[in-house]
């Protein structure tokens, strides 16, 4: 009877495994990377607005934002230098034509930026 007893005991513990559940939760799909162009309408620290094909867009933007422009790479080495930080406004003009990568969620948070064509400086006056 004892023999039985831990042979029982044995194989039970043996297909314990077998039998366990994974409680891991699964994982939450990834965030499908949208893209926008068009026309900058408005920008600030913490937004930038578009009207493309579609209408007008506005996005999040934060210091996770890439924007990539003419001399923005020589601009935000000089301030991570002075340990300062870099606002779109620096970059990002009202007119600029943009390329936009986003992820839609409450708000559309705007992952990278890129200058397609800045919007010309006026002349000066004489």
């Amino acid at each position: 009877m004892k023999k039985v007893l831990m042979l029982a005991v044995a194989l039970t513990v043996a297909a314990a495994p077998a039998f366990a559940q994974d409680k891991k939760a699964p994982a939450a799909p990834a965030a499908k990377t949208l893209s926008a162009a068009g026309a900058v309408t408005a920008v600030s620290a913490d937004s930038l607005s578009v009207k493309g094909k579609t209408g007008d867009m506005t996005f999040a933007v934060d210091a996770k934002t890439k924007v990539t422009a003419t001399g923005a790479s020589h601009k935000t080495a000089a301030a991570k230098a002075d340990n300062k930080p870099t606002p779109i406004t620096e970059f990002v003009k009202i007119g600029d034509e943009v390329s936009v990568k986003y992820h839609a969620g409450a708000t559309n948070h705007a992952d990278s930026v890129r200058v397609v064509a800045a919007k010309p400086a006026k002349p000066a006056k004489k």
